[in-house]
Formats: structure tokens, sequence, C-alpha cells
């Protein structure tokens, strides 16, 4: 090969007019590059030039840049970089310095400052040396590509224009080597030219290259969310052509117009390069309002279900392996003519980044035309090669908002019961409160209760709201769903957090029948009441005879009234003298509400009990005359004489007698400055009770030494209890004192008018 260059130095025919100046012997290649003292790549060391290089330097330049040009190529590795930079020197002398302009202006001939010759003849064989650079680009070493490439970024694009429309296939093939090595977007409308070449190789090469292109503008991602395959040629280091980074951000619309371009002409070239770009980059969010507007020309391809390009797209979306078009997929399935090509690519992820970038995005979902599409993917089968969602042994591998996505995925899905229990159990174990939280609003009934012990109080509180069935129907309290809920709402009433515990006590109330004390409990004995009034009897009495419910029961009996249907059992507890006190107290004052001899004779006995209380209660319901009332006003127990002296005060009203009114009025001042606290505090339960503006005339001039009672009690006593009760009680009469003069002052003002 290197004779063919010594015979084509010796012998090469003399068509140049330009006399170069002569060169005398050379040792080394000193290249006179303005700026080669400052590239790096500079430092090479100095290789000394063979016999045939000597007679290349000594040719005329348009001679010496065909030898060159027509020696790189098969040159071999040692000689290859010293021809190299011999022609970057040639391409290098379109600008000469002023100094070097003044001396050719001297020593040139009126026609050469006409015509300019020398000038024009220095640009064409700068211009013929950078082609015969770009024609040996892949015979150029990995150390004087950056040297070549610094001899402008418009020449080599030239070039490569020129590269690609010569009729040579190598020539094309260096032009897409340039564009791949390079990776400048000013190249792409090149390459999209060239995959409509009629060779295969051109083809094949283009469409890498333009691949390689729109994945620089992805190379910010991370490597996981292109796939190993395209991450990899992302990362491939490229050789930049020197200009303005503005410059390169508007040459980007330029590479996505005709990337944009290919995937519509897709049947003219059948490359697959156009379309995954175009898929990869139409939804790119650092865009720039330009490439938005190339980009809606991309996504207008989705909708056109009749193009030629559009089932390939469709193919590419469902079967390219990048994670990245999965996440285009959820995004796009609101798009009714690429939705099933969506769906299937959502339907089966093969690695976990793949599950990731989609769960992250799993509130795209919220939109009802996708949830409408996913509702029906719970029931795909997994296969061999991937699942739709991972699987619960991946719960760790997830980021948190992924383990959110997940859930939030399983239940739009439609996913069964069995299947969603089991996807979303690792969250009642999860670290994170948020995730806890979501699945405490997520999960089956099943599951639910065991949220209610989560340390988190807002987690606890979520899911004590959720199981409470506030709002709807409670299950029947003797059913086996309402004991299970009776029993757990009975332990999570010592919950150590408060809200846990009003809830567990609400839904307690729900599912029983025997707590008069809850509007809810008193409902459900209402509604048993009405719909089976002999099972209700039989309950109350079951209860009745338990010590541990007695009490609450003859309350309930009490406040639904329907103590005559219960008067025997009423009467046995009073009877039975080794009950409970408090219970044989409650029954005789549900007993006074009975008209019965036998309910009379049994409170006519209580008058006469050894409990105080039960003598109480006796007093306030047994029908007794004034001077037996006054008589149990000097009873020993501070009860009894508070029962009897407000019976007496209250029954003064209705039968009207001055002494008994004086007496029961004398004996409420006596309890109220009594030295016994017990007293005085029973005596200002009577006067709260006493009272008002009923009895004012009734008490006469007793009314005012109550009063002052009262207000000495409120300010000076010792006890809290009946400090409390007598302010209470003096309140009370200056609200109701008030309110009356002004209402007799209002009927007075009426009547003067009238």
């Amino acid at each position: 090969m290197m004779e063919q260059f010594l015979k084509l130095t010796h012998n090469i025919s003399d068509f140049s007019t330009h006399n170069p100046q002569p060169v005398g012997k050379v040792d080394t290649i000193e290249p006179n590059i303005p700026w080669a003292e400052h590239h790096p790549n500079m430092s090479l060391p100095v290789k000394h030039i063979s016999s045939p290089l000597e007679h290349a330097a000594k040719l005329r330049t348009r001679d010496r840049i065909v030898a060159l040009g027509e020696a790189l190529p098969s040159a071999s590795a040692d000689q290859r970089d010293s021809m190299a930079l011999m022609l970057i020197e040639l391409a290098s002398r379109e600008q000469h310095t002023p100094a070097e302009q003044a001396r050719e202006q001297q020593a040139a001939g009126p026609v050469e400052l006409l015509t300019r010759l020398p000038g024009r003849w220095r640009s064409r064989h700068a211009d013929e040396a950078l082609m015969a650079l770009a024609h040996a680009w892949s015979n150029l070493s990995p150390s004087v590509r950056p040297l070549a490439v610094a001899l402008g970024r418009d020449r080599w694009l030239g070039a490569v224009r020129e590269l690609a429309r010569h009729p040579r296939l190598e020539a094309r093939l260096t032009a897409v080597a340039i564009a791949y090595d390079t990776a400048d977007p000013g190249l792409s409308n090149v390459v999209a030219s060239l995959l409509s070449d009629e060779e295969q190789r051109v083809r094949r090469a283009c469409d890498e290259t333009l691949l390689r292109m729109a994945l620089k503008l992805l190379d910010h991602l991370r490597p996981e969310l292109l796939g190993d395959e395209y991450a990899k040629i992302a990362r491939t280091p490229h050789l930049g052509l020197p200009t303005d980074p503005a410059v390169l951000a508007l040459e980007r619309c330029t590479l996505y117009s005709a990337i944009a371009d290919a995937a519509w002409s897709f049947a003219s070239h059948r490359c697959r390069s156009p379309l995954i770009a175009a898929l990869l980059l139409m939804d790119r969010a650092v865009a720039t309002p330009l490439e938005r507007e190339v980009g809606s020309r991309m996504r207008r391809l989705l909708s056109q279900r009749n193009h030629p390009s559009h089932a390939p797209l469709r193919s590419v979306l469902k079967r390219t392996d990048c994670p990245l078009l999965r996440e285009r997929a959820l995004r796009w399935l609101t798009i009714s003519s690429i939705s099933t090509a969506a769906l299937d690519r959502l339907s089966v992820a093969e690695s976990r980044t793949e599950h990731e970038i989609v769960l992250v995005r799993a509130h795209l979902a919220m939109r009802p035309s996708r949830a409408s599409k996913l509702s029906g993917l719970g029931r795909v089968r997994s296969n061999a090669h991937g699942s739709m969602l991972p699987a619960p042994s991946q719960w760790d591998t997830l980021s948190e908002p992924a383990r959110l996505g997940l859930m939030a995925w399983s239940a739009l899905i439609g996913e069964s019961d069995a299947s969603q229990r089991v996807r979303l159990e690792p969250a009642l174990a999860d670290d994170s409160p948020s995730v806890r939280f979501a699945g405490a609003a997520l999960c089956p009934m099943l599951d639910l209760q065991d949220y209610l012990f989560d340390t988190d109080a807002r987690i606890a509180r979520h899911a004590a709201l959720r199981w409470s069935t506030t709002g709807a129907d409670a299950p029947r309290p003797h059913s086996p769903s309402g004991g299970a809920r009776l029993k757990l709402s009975v332990q999570n009433t010592r919950s150590p957090h408060a809200y846990v515990r009003r809830v567990a006590s609400e839904e307690r109330a729900r599912l029983t029948i025997d707590d008069p004390h809850q509007p809810a409990s008193r409902l459900q004995a209402r509604r048993l009441m009405q719909a089976d009034p002999a099972g209700f009897a039989r309950m109350v009495r079951d209860r009745l005879s338990n010590p541990n419910t007695r009490n609450d029961m003859i309350t309930l009996i009490r406040v639904l009234g329907v103590e005559q249907r219960f008067e025997l059992d009423l009467i046995g507890i009073v009877q039975d003298a080794r009950g409970d006190a408090r219970a044989r107290a409650s029954a005789v004052a549900a007993l006074g509400r009975v008209d019965s001899n036998a309910a009379r004779y049994t409170l006519s006995e209580a008058l006469s009990d050894i409990d105080p209380r039960t003598r109480s209660n006796a007093v306030e319901t047994v029908p007794l005359s004034s001077d037996r009332l006054l008589e149990l006003k000097d009873d020993h127990h501070h009860r009894v004489r508070a029962s009897a002296v407000y019976r007496a005060i209250r029954q003064s009203v209705t039968q009207p007698g001055g002494e008994h009114a004086r007496a029961a009025c004398a004996a409420l001042i006596d309890m109220l400055g009594d030295e016994r606290p017990p007293h005085r505090l029973a005596g200002t339960w009577a006067a709260q009770r006493s009272l008002s503006s009923r009895t004012r005339t009734v008490m006469g001039h007793s009314w005012s030494p109550i009063v002052s009672r009262l207000e000495e009690l409120a300010a000076n006593d010792d006890d809290p209890r009946l400090r409390e009760r007598a302010t209470s009680c003096i309140d009370r009469l200056t609200r109701e004192l008030r309110l009356r003069s002004q209402l007799d002052a209002s009927r007075a003002e009426q009547g003067r008018w009238e």
C-alpha cells in the first residue's frame, strides 16, 4: 500500500495553479494551528515522518491533500496520526493572521488582488482537506478526532451533508458514523433522510444513530428508567462539535422535528428508532415550548388509528424493553386508539423498576377514564415473563411512594378480597406511618381491627372510625358478627387513644340493649321491644336476675316507661332484703309509676326500710299527707330529710296550707345551717329543686333567709361540691327572676297601650 502512496506522490498530475513555497528537510511535524497550544490533546508525542511523508510535504497543496486523503484510509497505525495532523493543518489554513494577509497582498499581482484568488484557493484547499478527513473518519484515532472536530461545527455539518449525498455506500456510512460519534442534533435531518436509503446497512446505521441522538436528551434520567440497553447507549460518551449551548438548545427542535417526520413516514423506511424516540420524547417534562409544539405533532400520531405508522407504534409500546414506556402507557390510557396496547403493557412488568415507575404515579389513575379501563386488570393472570403487581416478597424493595401506590393500585384494578388481603398484609408492619395509614384506609374489613392497636394515634383513630358502624345499621346484638364486634369494642375501651375509646364506647352502645345511659343502646332496646316483645321481656328478666346488670335494667325500664309490664319483678327486688340496696331504691322509684294495690303496699313498707335511699325514694313516690311528711323531716338521715322537705314544699303549692309550708321552710333553713356537711349538701339539693318563682309566694318570709343561706354557702363553705351546687341554684334563680320581671313589665306595657 505504501508503494502505491509513493507512486501517487511522484506521478500525480500537476493541475494546481498555486505555487507553494519550497519545503526543506522535514524531521517533525509542527502544526501551524492557532488553537493547538490550548487544546488538551496536543500533548501527543511528535512522530518522525518516514520517506513517503517527506514526499507528500514537498507536493503542492492540492496534490498533498489528494495524496494524504487517498493514503490515510490504508496507512499503518504509526503513520495515520501524522497524516491526519497534516490534513488538520491544511484544513485550518482558511483563516490567516493579519501579518500573513499583508505579506500576501504585497506579493500579489493586480489580477490576484482583484479576484482574491489566494484566499479562494486557501478556502477551497481547507474544505478539501476537511472532506479528506471526513472520508477517513473511521481511520482517525480517538486522540486525533477531538482536534479534527475543533475545525468548526458548521464546516463539519456541511461535510456530513455532502457525504450523505455521495453515491458511494462507504461515504454515506461514514456520514452516519460521524453523526453517531458526535450525536449532534444538527445532523438529525441528514440521518432521518438516510433512513429511506436503498442500502440496508445505511438504514440500520441510521436507525442506531437516531436512537442515540434521542437518548442523549434523556441522559439526565436514572439508568434503570431506560433499561440496561438504552441506558448504555445514553451513557456512551460522544464527541461534541464546538458550539454555543444556546445553539444546541435550538437544534434540539430540529431533532424533534426530524423524529416526528420519521415517525409519520414509518412505512417508507420500516425502522423502529423513530417510533421509540417519539414515544420517549413526546411527554418529556423538561422540554422547551418549541419542543412541546413539535411534540404535539408526535402525540397526534397516537390518535391516528388508520395511519400506517400506528400499528407499529402500538407494537413498539407493548414490546420495547424500556421501563419508561410503561409509565408512558399509563399516561396514554385515556387515548382510546392506543388504550388496548397501553393496557397490555401495564398488565406485565418484568423488573422492580417497571413496578416502581408506575406505582409512584398511581395518582394518575384517579381520572375516571383511566380508572374504568384499569378496573378489569385484576382478572389478568400473571405469566412467565412477569406480573402486573409486585409480589409481597418485593415489598421492602419498593420506595415509600411506590408502596402507597401499590395499595391504591390493588384497590383500583378490582382484585379479589383474598388477593387484596395478601397484597396489603405487609403494610401492617411497615415502618412508615403514611403507609400504615393508607393500609388502614384500603385494607379489607377482616384486617381492619389490627390497625386499631397501632401506636400512632392518627392511624388508630382512622381505623376506628372506619370500623365503626356510624351512619349505618349495626348488626343484631345476638348475631355472631354482633357478638364479635361487641367483644372487640369492649377491648378497645381500654385503648391508650382517647378517640378510639370514644368510638369503642359508642360502638358498644349500638351493639347492646342494656345500657340506658347511651341513646344508641336505648334505640336498640326500643326496636327489639317493638319487633319482639316477648324476646325483649325475656332479655330484661334475664338481666334483672343478674346482680351486675340489675341496676341498668331498672333504669332502662324507667326510661322506656314499661314499669307496668315488669311490676312483679320490681316488687320482688324491693322485697329482697338481701339484695343490692341501690337496686332496691331504684325499684322503689320505678314502682312509684305503677298504680296498683300491690305496688302501693310495697311502697308503704319501703317507708320503714332500713336503707335510707330506699326510704328517701319512697318518700318522693308514696302519696302522703302533709302531717306525715313533716314527721319525716326530722329523720336522722339527711337524704330522707331532704326528700321530705322537698315533697312538703311541692305539695304546698297544690294544697295550700300556711303552717305546713312554714314548717317545711324552717326545716330547710335548719338543714342549710346544719354543722354536718352531708345535711347542708342535702339541704342545698332540696333548695335546688324547691326554689322557683312558683314557690316564692308559698314560702313567704322564709324566701329571703333561704336565699341568704345559699349565698353564704356559695361564698364560704369548705366543701367544693356544696359551693358549686349553691352557686348553680343562685344563678338559676337569678335568671328565672330576671326573665319573670321582664315578662311582667312587657305585659304591663301591653295592658297600658290597650
